[in-house]
């Protein structure tokens, strides 16, 4: 009789490696929400750290199911504007002008700035930064980036890929005050 598969969600055994260094890898099979069982691994200097370490890991993959194999945490933000992209053409309820004007907004705002970070690197704080930092050279720039990230981020939730929205936790975004006319 062979072993039963893990259930969606949950994992196997944990074991440990003791590297060449002294550090130890704690090491469990994790049953992914798409079916498949990966290794997830965690190294640290005690055993006791590396296990705790690696149940960490093991509960942030477990905290959502995605429904989308095109993405995952670990996708690049690239791969979330086009997908967003992709899903806006769908919608009919904007206009033309408005999907080119968030498609602008996109490229030229916001993926500079995260090109090179995976959807579960951007959290609140780098969301919060690149807007403070437009806001100090355009007020309508940043509430323009606001928006699209929002939007982008809002798909990634209601499609399970991220459990929630880092724009939701940002700082309100306040219109500097205009020197009074006399």
């Amino acid at each position: 009789m062979s072993r039963p598969r893990l259930p969606i969600g949950t994992f196997g055994d944990i074991w440990f490696v003791v590297g060449k260094r002294g550090n130890v890898q704690a090491r469990a099979n994790f049953r992914d929400w798409d079916g498949a069982t990966r290794l997830v691994q965690a190294t640290a200097a005690t055993q006791k750290a590396a296990e705790t370490a690696l149940k960490t890991k093991l509960a942030a993959r477990s905290e959502f199911q995605p429904t989308s194999t095109l993405l995952t945490p670990d996708s690049p933000f690239p791969a979330l504007v086009t997908y967003w992209l992709d899903d806006l053409a769908l919608d009919d309820h904007l206009s033309r002008g408005t999907k080119d004007l968030y498609e602008r907004n996109m490229r030229t705002l916001v993926t500079p700035a995260f090109k090179d970070f995976t959807l579960r690197e951007i959290g609140v704080a780098r969301c919060d930064r690149l807007i403070k930092e437009l806001a100090r050279k355009s007020h309508n720039r940043a509430k323009q980036a606001r928006n699209v990230l929002r939007l982008a981020f809002g798909l990634a939730v209601r499609h399970e890929v991220l459990p929630r929205n880092p724009m939701d936790s940002i700082a309100r975004l306040r219109r500097p005050q205009a020197p009074p006319t006399q």
